[in-house]
Parts: structure tokens; sequence; C-alpha cells
């Protein structure tokens, strides 16, 4: 089970590395620049545009909730690990 739980945590941290690193940042802000831009020069009738658009915008969002969910999932590991390495109260009362 714990390494479940420590591939869990390294997985966190390595999603956490990623979107923390300078490229993935400055990426992800091109990105976002770039949508918006496509956007805001979009014609309002032009619905298979926005269409497009849009798509481009849910998938964006739907990797970097990915990597979010990684990072969630491993802080619970983390604290499911400190948890299990601290002893219960029986092992306190008989000194296990």
């Amino acid at each position: 089970m714990t390494d479940k739980l420590q591939e869990r945590l390294n997985r966190g941290h390595r999603a956490k590395e990623l979107l923390g690193d300078a490229l993935m940042v400055e990426a992800k802000a091109h990105i976002e620049s770039e949508l918006y831009r496509l956007f805001s020069e979009a014609v309002p009738t032009d619905i298979e545009a926005l269409q497009q658009i849009k798509g481009m915008q849910y998938m964006h969002t739907k990797y970097l909730a990915f990597f979010q969910s990684a990072i969630t999932d491993g802080k619970i590991a983390r604290i499911e690990l400190e948890h299990a390495k601290k002893p219960g109260a029986l092992d306190r009362l008989f000194n296990r």
C-alpha cells in the first residue's frame, strides 16, 4: 500500500515541477494569450470559428486540471503516508 502512496506522492511532485517549470509557465501564458487573440478577432456570427476556439480553450483547461488533480492526489498521499507512519492508539497504549 505504501508503494502506491509513494507513487502518487512522486507523481504529484512531478506534476508540480512541470507546471512550475519556466518553459511551461511561458507556454501556458502564450496559449492563453493566443486563445484570447483568436476569440477577440473572431466575427460574432462565425459560429464554427467560435466553436473551434471554445474547443481549444476546453482542452487547454483539461490538461491543466489533470496536472492539478495529480498535485492534489500527491498531497493526499503525503497525508496518508504520514498518518500510516504514526502509531495508532493501541500501539501507544501497549508500547508496540
